[in-house]
């Protein structure tokens, strides 16, 4: 992470969140990932969904800040402990979801687009 004076690359962190979020996805549905393992998954993924926190989200940055930082941490490790035949088929599996990322990021953003205008139509209708 450290290059060339940087102490903190943003799109190199998010290339690796992207892709073991990919391939933990594949994980949890392969029959030989370990039960504790998808036990700590869910565990993760229910406290992010959560409204309780240890630290609060409405918090400028630090509230959001804890989560990433859990988050993060928690898919690099549990990566790391899965068994070598699930990683490999994981991967795998995950490649074609990363070929189809460039178009499903294409309608996500024109959707998003569509969906600024017609509140922004909503609102300008309602004032007048």
């Amino acid at each position: 992470m450290i290059k060339a004076g940087r102490v903190f690359q943003f799109w190199p962190l998010i290339k690796l969140v992207r892709e073991n979020a990919i391939i933990l996805f594949y994980a949890w549905r392969h029959p030989q990932t370990p039960h504790y393992l998808k036990g700590i998954l869910a565990a993760v993924v229910v406290y992010l969904l959560s409204p309780i926190d240890i630290v609060p989200d409405y918090l400028p940055f630090v509230g959001i800040a804890d989560d990433a930082a859990l988050f993060t941490g928690a898919m690099i490790y549990l990566t790391n402990l899965l068994p070598a035949s699930v990683l490999t088929d994981s991967r795998r599996q995950s490649e074609k979801w990363r070929r189809r990322m460039p178009y499903i990021m294409g309608v996500i953003a024109v959707a998003a687009v569509a969906w600024i205008v017609i509140v922004v139509m909503v609102v300008r209708k309602l004032i007048q």
